[in-house]
């Protein structure tokens, strides 16, 4: 576990609080217990002492009130001008979270901000373990292909799939609507959230999804410099999505999991087989006829090349390969010198060689 992992995750729950003070009352309890969180882990002097000091420092980067040595996270600011978390928190804050004090006090918090990747996804897919691979290769990319939607049409595919619904679908929340419609990341899927300026935007900061309302009778989006083209306003009456933690830990990995499989699928003479033997590996690439050979593949989305690494070595892996996403390739020096055994390589890296070795 890496040391601040724990005054850390103290920062990211106290966040999420007091964004939501004024209608949770379990609020403010919880920023007193992630206050002496704080004031445990990082010594006499050195951490807040009230609530609202804590507050106040979750709007500065957390290298000026931590003894942080990860400059990814010496940088983090959890909260904004209005109280709001910003997108970073849904990115590296990811990284370093574990679960602290009395689960029981935590039911209220969104999962992500109490539980590790790996927990949530054993809660997701434990109805599926008991099945054959493909059906939990499918259980699972349904979950990633459909965070959100019509609640009757998610219903009626997954009869047609013949697989139980695998996590809670919810409605749309209305900071992820304007005015009855809401949006979907192009990129993810996941309902856009709406700010009171009209920027609709995906929390996940590398999908690059920021655009700017254009109201009308069915309101449309313009893409801001970079962004990819969005898709039609949607209704959001009857729409459900799955919540923060399944997002956070599931669908947005999975995104890449399900894109790279997909695109060696179409090398031809290769097989890419999703999350075989449950999850052992993501990806299980093999040639076939004659000259045959076979890499295996796990995807690690992580910010912070600190906490990746910590993560591995914590947990090692079994596959040959740890594959980053293209957004992550101004990482990828730093983690090959923080895990100089390990192969790892980009998505776009291992595609380029998996289809050299065709030739």
């Amino acid at each position: 576990m890496h040391p601040l992992a724990k005054p850390v995750t103290a920062a990211l729950r106290a966040g999420y609080a007091w964004s939501v003070r004024r209608e949770r009352p379990e609020a403010w309890r919880e920023m007193a217990r992630m206050t002496g969180v704080i004031m445990h882990h990082l010594g006499p002097g050195r951490g807040p002492t009230t609530p609202v000091e804590l507050a106040a420092r979750l709007r500065k980067p957390l290298g000026e009130w931590m003894p942080v040595d990860d400059p990814d996270l010496a940088g983090l600011v959890i909260l904004d001008a209005d109280d709001r978390l910003t997108p970073d928190t849904y990115d590296i804050g990811c990284d370093y979270t574990v679960e602290l004090l009395d689960p029981a006090a935590s039911a209220w918090l969104p999962r992500w901000r109490t539980h590790r990747a790996e927990q949530v996804e054993n809660a997701a897919f434990q109805r599926l373990v008991s099945g054959d691979d493909e059906t939990y290769a499918i259980g699972r990319r349904f979950l990633v292909e459909h965070p959100a939607g019509d609640g009757n049409e998610i219903l009626r595919l997954l009869n047609e799939l013949g697989i139980p619904r695998l996590v809670e679908y919810r409605e749309i929340g209305v900071d992820r609507q304007w005015r009855g419609w809401w949006w979907g990341c192009p990129v993810c899927r996941w309902p856009m959230s709406v700010s009171a300026s009209g920027v609709v935007s995906c929390r996940f900061r590398p999908h690059g999804a920021v655009y700017s309302l254009l109201p009308g009778r069915r309101p449309r989006l313009q893409p801001q410099p970079g962004a990819p083209a969005a898709g039609p306003a949607r209704p959001a009456e009857g729409a459900v999505c799955v919540d923060e933690s399944i997002w956070r830990h599931i669908v947005v990995p999975g995104v890449v999991e399900v894109r790279l499989r997909d695109r060696l699928a179409k090398l031809p003479g290769v097989t890419a087989d999703l999350y075989p033997l449950k999850d052992t590996y993501d990806i299980a690439v093999r040639r076939t006829g004659e000259a045959t050979w076979s890499y295996t593949l796990d995807v690690k989305d992580y910010a912070s090349p600190a906490a990746l690494a910590a993560k591995l070595r914590e947990r090692p892996v079994e596959a040959e390969y740890i594959v980053v996403p293209d957004y992550r390739s101004p990482r990828l020096t730093e983690l090959k010198r923080l895990l100089p055994g390990m192969e790892i390589v980009t998505e776009s890296g291992i595609y380029r060689q998996i289809k050299r070795d065709l030739t």
